[in-house]
């Protein structure tokens, strides 16, 4: 019943995927003019924000992008041209690019995605954001059974691979916060016999769950509880919260609001866990966890995060003993004690 790991991990795949948000950067950029806005004016994301009347948490998340392409530096806090820009991303320049990507952003939908959010043309796009329907606490079928497989997909192998690189050997009972399809869970359970996980959810994502929890051959072990995270009271009973891919959906008033809650329910010496793909500490780097932030702009309220915004946002919440591990693929464990 234990859990195997992958024979490679994902990172590859991961690699893949995230590709595909690399040319709608470019012709955001582009069709925003930012470029030559640089050009007339080195400046940092909030500088621009305010000169164009673009959305900073959009910018925050596109200019390190372009930076990761070789296409900005940054100097002292400001952005700024380098040759390769100057020399073909300026409508000015006789070696502009500029008509291919325009012609390519007509075929793009990250690019009209990216667009609204850069342009502060948020509602127009919110019908795509899943996000939307777990900050109002009612997700339908259509999109739970969507949002679910799609969660799943990236999240089983980082579940296995976490099992053998994280000391859970303190755990027995845990909540699994906005827990998905189980997968988390499941690991966990396949881990040791001992261990008991509940899924908390809203109700078309626990009754998917329950399927997947079926599927795996854990029902014994793993169950659901149906609880909007935002405005329910949280069961109590389990010496650890898990997280994954959680906080990186909100802001940080949202994600202090759930630290606290989780707290507030656990009992003392209980454990928050928090897995996620972590900025470095400028929060420039590396380029999945870059582009990952960029896709959390464009689909949810939040970013990524490094390990130092975390440990802060923890610290506020009241939680100690705060550290971190890299675990499986690109992504690491923040833990915490009550």
């Amino acid at each position: 019943m234990n859990s195997v790991l992958p024979a490679t991990d994902d990172t590859r795949v991961w690699d893949i995927w995230l590709s595909m948000y690399q040319v709608p950067c470019l012709s955001v950029a582009l069709e925003l003019e930012l470029f030559e806005s640089l050009d007339a004016k080195p400046d940092s994301a909030e500088g621009l924000a305010e000169r164009r009347g673009f959305n900073l948490r959009g910018l925050r998340a596109l200019l390190p992008m372009l930076m990761q392409q070789g296409l900005l530096h940054l100097h002292d806090g400001c952005y700024q041209l380098n040759e390769t820009s100057r020399t073909y991303m300026l409508k000015s320049s006789p070696l502009f690019w500029g008509g291919l990507f325009s012609r390519i952003a007509k075929t793009q939908p990250p690019h009209k995605l990216l667009l609204e959010t850069v342009n502060n043309q948020r509602a127009l796009a919110a019908k795509t954001r899943a996000a939307d329907g777990w900050e109002s606490g009612h997700v339908d079928m259509a999109m739970a059974r969507e949002v679910t497989a799609f969660m799943h997909s990236h999240s089983v192998a980082s579940a296995a691979g976490m099992t053998k690189t994280f000391d859970f050997s303190r755990t027995r009972k845990v909540l699994d916060v906005g827990g998905g399809s189980g997968c988390f869970s499941i690991a966990l359970a396949r881990l040791r016999a001992d261990i008991r996980c509940t899924v908390m959810e809203l109700p078309a994502i626990c009754e998917l769950a329950q399927q997947y929890i079926a599927d795996a051959g854990v029902s014994a072990q793993v169950d659901t509880v149906v609880v909007d995270m935002f405005r329910q009271a949280w069961p109590a009973g389990y010496d650890t919260h898990f997280f994954s891919n959680i906080f990186h959906d909100w802001g940080f008033e949202t994600c202090l609001d759930l630290a606290q809650r989780s707290h507030a329910a656990l009992p003392e010496g209980g454990r928050i866990l928090l897995h996620e793909m972590l900025l470095d500490d400028g929060g420039l780097t590396p380029a999945p966890a870059v582009t990952f932030s960029l896709l959390m702009a464009m689909g949810t309220l939040g970013q990524q995060f490094t390990y130092g915004q975390l440990r802060e946002l923890l610290q506020t919440a009241g939680f100690r003993n705060i550290s971190c591990r890299q675990t499986y693929g690109y992504f690491s464990i923040v833990s915490a004690e009550k």
